[in-house]
């Protein structure tokens, strides 16, 4: 079926043209929206909290990470602190620098627990976050 003619330079798109271009436009969406679900994540019904030092601290995209190193039954053991489903740029309006953590330093988390047993935890959302060992709430 051809796009029929209304005047010299103008056409209606036939109804399947119209329908597969919304149907890759819908299906464009799946993967993102996929990527960043938290649901199911993390533990949001229980804070825990840990101290440890500071490995490292990576404040990029797609997802800023702090590793922390903590003593866990006599051994220690790393930890991925996750920023929730923010991007570096969110993170930098609300003051974190690349500077924000130090390797070295001792921070005490507040967050979500993995919900798979991994060592991952998740600080976005109330209650939770990341403080100094002096208190201080960071950024």
């Amino acid at each position: 079926m051809t796009p029929t003619c209304l005047g010299r330079f103008k056409t209606v798109p036939t109804l399947g043209a119209v329908l597969g271009a919304a149907l890759l436009l819908f299906a464009a969406t799946i993967p993102a929206s996929a990527h960043h679900g938290q649901a199911g994540l993390f533990d949001e019904s229980k804070v825990v909290e840990l101290k440890g030092t500071v490995k490292k601290w990576s404040l990029v995209n797609p997802h800023p990470i702090l590793l922390l190193e903590v003593a866990e039954n006599g051994m220690k053991v790393d930890y991925d602190v996750y920023f929730g489903p923010s991007a570096a740029g969110p993170l930098r309006r609300q003051g974190y620098t690349p500077e924000t953590f130090k390797a070295g330093e001792t921070v005490v988390v507040k967050g979500h627990r993995a919900t798979d047993g991994s060592r991952g935890m998740d600080v976005w959302g109330r209650g939770v976050g990341v403080t100094r060992e002096d208190g201080k709430p960071v950024p």
